[in-house]
């Protein structure tokens, strides 16, 4: 073999190393940050008494790119500044598998002291207690909401309790969303 070649498969060699050793280091960079966001974090669960749950908002029917969508959740935020003490709730009735797909969703909120002389729909979920998934996460690695309603349903089993079927949002802040799994009377 003639030097030229060594020559060659050694600064192939070193230049292998060097980029595996970068890919290294953004591995664990990437690994460092998920882990600093809480992406290692497990999902709290409990029952909690709740009672019954009255929401004041809007329903939004259409698909996710819709303005109309949008629309909707700054209506109630504005409503949310006329009541500050209320907080954002979400209540998927159709979820959308895709951007195209047809969703429907309420957006409301907990207290509702000054209306603005909006027309507000009133939602009423009745219960006792739920299921309360309190998930306090960085909104880049918020778990997905198929994985917390797996985790829900997985935990009521567990427990023994009947879920209604309903999911609420409770959007506390940008980083802390509790997600309610009214319970099944007689639970």
């Amino acid at each position: 073999m003639s030097s030229y070649k060594v020559g060659l498969a050694l600064d192939i060699f070193s230049k292998m190393k060097i980029a595996g050793i970068i890919v290294g280091v953004i591995a664990l960079l990437g690994f460092g940050a998920f882990a600093y966001l809480g992406g290692f974090e497990e999902i709290s669960l409990k029952v909690e008494e709740v009672g019954d749950v009255r929401l004041y908002g809007l329903t939004y029917i259409g698909t996710p790119q819709d303005e109309g969508l949008k629309q909707t959740f700054e209506k109630v935020e504005g409503l949310k500044q006329s009541n500050p003490s209320a907080v954002l709730h979400t209540i998927y009735m159709i979820e959308p598998a895709g951007k195209l797909d047809t969703m429907q969703v309420f957006v409301g909120l907990d207290r509702l002291e000054n209306s603005d002389g909006g027309n507000w729909e009133e939602k009423v979920i009745f219960a006792k207690s739920a299921v309360v998934a309190d998930l306090k996460f960085n909104k880049l690695v918020m778990p997905r909401p198929e994985k917390v309603k797996d985790r829900i349903k997985g935990f009521a089993k567990e427990e023994g309790l009947a879920l209604q079927g309903v999911y609420i949002d409770r959007l506390i802040a940008e980083d802390h969303v509790q997600v309610i799994a009214p319970i099944k009377s007689g639970n």
